[in-house]
């Protein structure tokens, strides 16, 4: 009899181990969840800045259609005059820079 209630003890112990653990699988997807959707808002929020940018700069682009929008901002990044522009951009935001 003291080794079937050592057994169930035992058991007993495994099954608490078994919620613990999904307890913890549950509390990492939740934060898993929590941290996609910071980094989404923090896009759209960065999506905004940049779309707010370009309207404040080009109050005529805010008139175009979406496929009008892309395909003139396609041809603008295209220029190398442009290109260069954003090149130098990078460089000094991985340099460090502000602007």
């Amino acid at each position: 009899m003291e080794n079937k209630e050592k057994t169930l003890a035992q058991l007993d112990v495994a099954r608490l181990k078994v919620q613990q653990y999904e307890n913890k699988i549950q509390l990492l997807q939740n934060r898993k969840k929590h941290l996609e959707k910071k980094a989404d808002r923090q896009r759209t929020h960065h999506l905004c800045n940049m779309g707010g940018a370009i309207q404040s700069i080009s109050k005529e682009a805010d008139s175009l259609t979406r496929v009008e929008f892309y395909s003139l901002m396609e041809r603008i990044f295209a220029l190398p005059a442009v290109q260069k522009l954003v090149d130098a951009a990078m460089q000094s935001h991985e340099a460090g820079g502000d602007s």
